[in-house]
């Protein structure tokens, strides 16, 4: 038996690699130390590794080391109209271990156990707690967002049967008794998870009076009263639901924030061709996103496909949204970012998901649907989602703009 403890959502029993290899190109890939040395051990009497490892491996000073991604040539089958074969197309940015067949060379030579932890855990978010090693995913990974479509709520188990987990060199995230005590209001963290997975499984309200709710759990958490929290979740009824559901929108600041943090993003290459697809829907096809200001008639396109195509059919995509919120939440934001800070993110990428996936319906003309809203999260996961460095971006622009109070983010919500 093994001597580890898990707490897993079921999500992540269910998730199995389908080798799309999308993890293994345009992605830096980190190598711990004891890797390094691992593979610097196997490279004496390996000549391949070898050529790779001199190749391909920038160390640092610590003995740690990235691996340097390539250019790859693949052929094409199709062919032309005089029997001849296409040029070879070219997959930029492929890590060099990954063969003709879609595997990695290092991993069918050696086993699992040979992979670097950056390879052992993706799409996965791991953080050892004093509950155990828990585990959430990255929807990145477009085989995991498939998981969002599960139409049951999400449940988690402790240990459960058969379930194992590789050995890891050194993990990202710890989070016990010793780190509460020293992070100043996270000494009943769980307990916050716990109560914010709750309400994100309260289907007795809309998706947008779930989010509006954690809001104001989040506002009355500053003092770190948790059993005050509990108790008006207890009292809650009827008419605050409907009040939460039909507070006012602010569809003008929601579009003004999309563009201002997409603006921002441009600057950055982008090398993904779902986020780039959505951009150009945006900002060529639409127009709700270019060159000019954010006018009234812009905003009034948007709410016409918001209503035509988007809110009539929510119910039918609610649970995606749903998964994915739980997921952010034990992903463990709201542990590495101030309660409000995790809060605010979480809205904007609600706001990010819904803004595109409206965008997509206006352009093909057609109803939102499961596949259309796990493809957009899975595209905007993959470009930022990611990215610590612009999760501070956002946060330092929601405070500097006209966003930084609770009402301002809450408003955002609704359309």
């Amino acid at each position: 038996m093994s001597s580890k403890h898990y707490l897993v959502p079921d999500y992540i029993l269910k998730f199995k690699c389908s080798m799309c290899t999308e993890c293994c190109k345009r992605w830096r890939i980190d190598i711990d130390k004891k890797t390094v040395e691992k593979y610097e051990r196997l490279a004496a009497e390996d000549g391949d590794l070898s050529v790779l490892l001199a190749e391909h491996l920038k160390k640092d000073k610590t003995g740690k080391g990235i691996i340097v991604l390539k250019n790859r040539e693949k052929s094409l089958p199709a062919q032309t109209g005089e029997g001849e074969k296409e040029p070879d197309a070219v997959d930029f940015m492929v890590a060099p271990c990954l063969s003709g067949d879609g595997l990695c060379s290092i991993q069918k030579k050696y086993g699992l156990e040979a992979l670097p932890d950056t390879c052992k855990i993706y799409p996965r978010n791991i953080f050892l707690t004093e509950r155990g090693w828990e585990m959430a995913l990255t929807y990145a990974c477009a085989t995991a967002a498939q998981t969002l479509k599960e139409k049951r709520p999400v449940e988690f188990y402790q240990d459960p049967e058969g379930f194992e987990f590789p050995s890891l060199s050194t993990y990202n995230g710890k989070i016990g008794n010793l780190m509460e005590r020293k992070k100043k209001g996270k000494t009943s963290y769980f307990e916050v998870e716990e109560l914010l997975v709750d309400i994100m499984q309260s289907r007795e309200m809309d998706i947008d009076a779930r989010l509006t709710l954690a809001g104001l759990m989040v506002d009355k958490l500053k003092d770190g009263d948790t059993s005050g929290v509990k108790r008006y979740l207890q009292n809650l009824d009827a008419e605050l639901i409907n009040r939460l559901n039909t507070m006012p929108a602010q569809p003008l600041f929601m579009m003004k924030l999309v563009k201002e943090a997409v603006d921002k993003r441009l600057f950055i290459a982008i090398t993904e061709k779902d986020i780039a697809r959505l951009l150009v829907i945006a900002y060529n096809q639409l127009k709700l996103l270019d060159e000019g200001m954010i006018t009234e008639e812009k905003v009034r396109r948007l709410l016409d496909g918001y209503h035509k195509y988007y809110k009539p059919y929510m119910t039918d995509i609610s649970h995606i949204y749903e998964n994915y919120f739980v997921n952010f939440i034990f992903s463990k934001k709201f542990y590495t970012y101030k309660y409000v800070d995790a809060y605010f993110l979480m809205v904007f990428f609600y706001t990010l998901v819904r803004f595109f996936t409206i965008c997509v319906c206006l352009a093909e003309e057609r109803n939102v649907d499961e596949d259309m809203v796990v493809g957009v999260i899975s595209a905007v996961e993959r470009s930022i989602g990611h990215s610590n460095a612009y999760f501070e971006d956002v946060l330092r622009q929601i405070k500097q703009g006209e966003y930084h109070r609770l009402p301002y983010v809450i408003s955002l919500i609704n359309l």
